[in-house]
């Protein structure tokens, strides 16, 4: 009843490191005319920090405009302490309670700290009962499942696999406290701490542009008896949006249909006619549906676009 895209987890990682340059130039200087005198604007380059958080937002406005109920997205900010900005509760499932979050989180600041702090937290978030699982009576059986997408960037391969450990080991204590004898709700609600029947845990490891990274993409990888799958998905920073942009649609089920051809007005001449083409994410049951009820012509036209897996590896 509970897939695992009913729970999903972001861990970002805003240690000191990620407060340095993405190293993707990204030109402010539109001016059409330049006079005598005139002093092009410099290029300026987006932070790591300011890159993850733009391509999880992205990754959450897909979510939300298509699954208003159903779907929920929790946001874990690790650096000396896991800022935990949002419960499951429908009421913060919204961008207002999420931006509102960043803004007091603030910027990078100097200062120690890492992700391990964020990505106990994203696996205590996980054994928390959303709205419709505390409903359900406290002797109803369910299969509780999440993911988690933790952004980050380590050194090399061992630091992963540390970091995995940690994952796998806090899993398992968490399931051990959820085996433990719980005091009984009053309200009827069931609140209580759910054993984690599965986590798919994807670590993002992202670098600036010119630097070589140290840590290869792992795919996914069944750990701890099958209660975890992890995979590790190397990006540059100026990539990461189209990344969890394709991520997403496998992890909903969904799918693009490109729209093109749409001829649209140029306010100078409008004469004349540009056309551009438009991409609308769906269900991936609707290609299905279109493909049936093609003609034998029709599917020879067509375009197929084949979904790329999230265990692919990417550049």
């Amino acid at each position: 009843m509970f897939p695992t895209n009913h729970k999903t987890v972001f861990v970002l990682d805003h240690t000191p490191y990620f407060g340095i340059s993405s190293e993707n130039p990204i030109d402010f200087d539109v001016a059409k005319s330049r006079g005598p005198g005139y002093v092009p604007l410099p290029a300026v380059c987006k932070s790591l920090w300011t890159c993850s958080v733009e391509a999880a937002v992205e990754y959450c406005r897909i979510v939300w405009d298509l699954f208003p109920e159903g779907k929920l997205v929790r946001f874990v900010v690790s650096d000396f302490a896991a800022h935990i900005l949002n419960t499951w509760a429908i009421s913060q499932q919204n961008f207002t309670h999420l931006l509102n979050g960043l803004c007091l989180v603030g910027p990078v600041r100097r200062g120690a700290g890492g992700d391990v702090v964020g990505l106990c937290a994203a696996i205590e978030a996980l054994g928390e009962p959303t709205g419709v699982q505390a409903a359900r009576p406290p002797d109803s059986l369910f299969q509780n499942r999440g993911r988690i997408l933790c952004i980050t960037s380590a050194r090399d391969d061992d630091s992963i696999r540390s970091l995995i450990d940690i994952a796998v080991n806090t899993l398992v204590q968490q399931n051990q406290k959820a085996s433990e004898p719980q005091p009984t709700p009053i309200d009827g609600t069931n609140t209580q701490t759910l054993a984690i029947h599965y986590c798919h845990l994807i670590v993002i490891n992202v670098t600036p542009e010119k630097t070589d990274s140290r840590v290869t993409n792992q795919p996914l990888t069944e750990m701890a008896g099958g209660l975890m799958g992890v995979e590790v998905i190397v990006c540059r920073a100026s990539l990461l949006a189209g990344l969890l942009g394709r991520l997403v649609l496998p992890h909903y089920r969904l799918a693009i249909t490109t729209v093109t051809g749409i001829p649209m007005k140029e306010e100078q001449n409008a004469t004349s006619s540009a056309n551009y083409d438009v991409e609308i994410i769906h269900s991936a049951e609707a290609h299905a549906g279109l493909r049936a009820a093609q003609t034998a012509a029709e599917a020879t036209e067509s375009i197929h676009i084949e979904l790329i897996s999230s265990r692919c590896r990417y550049s």
